[in-house]
């Protein structure tokens, strides 16, 4: 079996899905009531490093999605291998259990240096085998899972013992990890501080790198670093911090390393935050595998609904022997260590047997610490569980330049959710949210430079606020320097929210921040457009997202890039 065979759109152009909606914002404007207007902190000639008198300014977030926005997602022809032939013959009915034949399949594949692993019609039974923490695993370059198209492939999962378990994992199993202490020889402390997003990087010793090498950019959570970050007093890290704490508190940037000028470092992508040497501000290879030009495509996915009938209390995950113990932190679908891969065309389902509105026991889908990751096309709802601790998300955000488009979320207790250090540069573009129990929202350590866009809002908002909950560190500071651009609210969420034996009431806004700095609000239409905000954000064009030049910021900022 060869190497996959596909076809992508030149780097020269702008996927046509991209080109359309470019048209149809200018005539949605041209017919749109009041006077075209644009954000003081794009103006018509904007271009990466712009500052307003104040100093404010916005990130490029064009380079979120596969190979950063300039190809469009991969048409992989074959090789093909039918799950349901010899030797494989998984059963398509949904009686006997399939997971071993895909699995036996998937493996095949990866052997042979990839391929499209296909799932005809029908309902595929599956279940995390005795000791596994997934039921089916993707661990190989150029590998398609690839159903018939949603509503007529089911992947179905038959398990309610799934506490940290996932259905599908997409993770190497040598993936890199982000946080690996440097080998000697394998890393170079900044020369100087970059305290601006920047395509280059000066290093002390750049006779240590070479083109094309993977590497993180990092510093340390110093005192420093923590009192900058507003934090003094609320994150503590010292040598008595358990490294998985002082991991969360830690600024990360897996780049790939262009060119080498002398000691000067070219990335393929800017830095967000500043990086100081103060910090210990450094340039490091990185070990492992990144988990490259994979994707799972055109199926939908459902699991087994839990028979325990107490779901309201929000600690109940810590009680064994209930539901929400045994679903807690579980996924439908989980992607760990990749880059330039995809989810696309999969929706969840209700299983035979379930109550129509359960699709899922807990979270939907996991852009883990990755780079490069597309999701398109995605309908992803209705988890079982909306408890605390992390359970009932649609779309988890924990990579760097990730881009959700044209996907729907539905009946989460997030259904939009940024959360780590080591997520930013990402994009939610042309995306729906609707009915969640709570806000979409920044939720942990400094998720910075992130980008909404477009979003429509249905009986859901958008929230980014100081959060002085989760534990020691608290998850503190959510984010700084995000942006929300001409946000669309259909609908506002209910007013009032059931909260175990009690409830509270929130704001009718569609957009919350408080006790941040320095994120931008640009924008906002339809008839539930309001906006709350502090003294740390900069709000611009309430209600008139209509008229707002560029309707999206996304979609200029990548065409400009592709022109430069």
């Amino acid at each position: 079996m060869n190497t996959p065979t596909a076809s992508s759109s030149p780097a020269s152009t702008i996927p046509p899905a991209f080109v359309c909606r470019i048209l149809l914002g200018i005539l949605a404007v041209a017919s749109a009531s009041g006077a075209e207007w644009r954000s003081t902190l794009y103006p018509e000639k904007w271009a990466p490093g712009y500052a307003d008198a104040d100093g404010r300014y916005l990130h490029d977030f064009s380079y979120a999605g596969y190979h950063r926005g300039e190809l469009a997602l991969p048409e992989v022809k074959g090789p093909v291998i039918d799950v349901t032939q010899a030797p494989f013959l998984a059963d398509a009915s949904g009686v006997k259990d399939a997971t071993a034949a895909i699995q036996a399949a998937l493996d095949a594949a990866m052997l042979a240096g990839g391929g499209v692993v296909y799932l005809p019609e029908g309902t595929y039974r599956v279940a995390p085998p005795a000791g596994a923490m997934a039921a089916l695993r993707v661990e190989g370059d150029h590998i398609v899972l690839r159903g018939a198209g949603t509503g007529r492939t089911f992947v179905f999962n038959d398990s309610t013992d799934m506490r940290a378990k996932r259905v599908i994992q997409v993770k190497a199993k040598d993936s890199p990890w982000w946080f690996a202490d440097a080998a000697k020889g394998t890393a170079s402390v900044l020369a100087g501080d970059v305290i601006k997003p920047s395509l280059r990087v000066a290093v002390l010793d750049g006779t240590i790198f070479k083109a094309g090498d993977f590497v993180i950019v990092r510093s340390d959570p110093t005192p420093r670093f923590i009192e900058e970050a507003g934090m003094t007093g609320k994150w503590t890290v010292d040598e008595k911090t358990p490294k998985a704490k002082r991991n969360n508190l830690t600024l990360v940037y897996p780049r790939r390393i262009v060119a080498v000028e002398g000691n000067t470092l070219v990335l393929d992508v800017p830095t967000r935050l500043p990086l100081r040497t103060a910090d210990g501000a450094r340039v490091q290879k990185i070990g492992g595998h990144t988990l490259r030009e994979t994707g799972l495509e055109d199926f939908s996915i459902g699991m087994k609904q839990h028979p325990a009938t107490d779901w309201s209390k929000e600690e109940g995950y810590e009680k064994t022997g209930t539901g929400p113990y045994d679903v807690h932190q579980s996924y439908a679908i989980a992607f760990e260590g990749m880059e330039n891969c995809w989810l696309r065309r999969v929706h969840t389902y209700a299983p035979d047997g379930n109550d129509p509105k359960i699709h899922l026991l807990s979270n939907g889908v996991l852009m883990g610490r990755g780079r490069f990751m597309t999701v398109a096309d995605c309908d992803i709802g209705f988890p079982q569980y909306r408890g605390g601790g992390g359970n009932g998300y649609m779309y988890v955000l924990h990579g760097n330049d990730g881009l959700i488009r044209d996907s729907r979320a539905e009946g989460g207790r997030h259904n939009f959710d940024f959360g780590l250090m080591t997520s930013s540069g990402n994009v939610i573009y042309h995306c729906t949210a609707k009915d969640g129990r709570l806000f979409s929202d920044f939720h942990m350590y400094l998720s910075a430079a992130n980008l909404i866009d477009n979003v429509t809002c249905d009986g859901d908002s958008f929230e980014a606020n100081f959060r002085p909950y989760g534990g020691t560190p608290m998850h503190g500071m959510s984010t700084t320097q995000s942006v929300f651009w001409n946000l669309n609210g259909l609908r506002y969420s209910t007013d009032t929210v059931p909260w175990e034996d009690s409830s509270f009431t929130r704001k009718q806004v569609l957009i919350l921040t408080k006790g941040l700095r320095d994120n931008y609000i640009v924008g906002t239409r339809g008839p539930a457009s309001k906006v709350s905000a502090d003294e740390g954000a900069f709000v611009e064009g309430e209600g008139r997202g209509d008229s707002l030049q560029p309707q999206s910021l996304y979609v200029d900022q990548l065409a400009r890039r592709l022109r430069r």
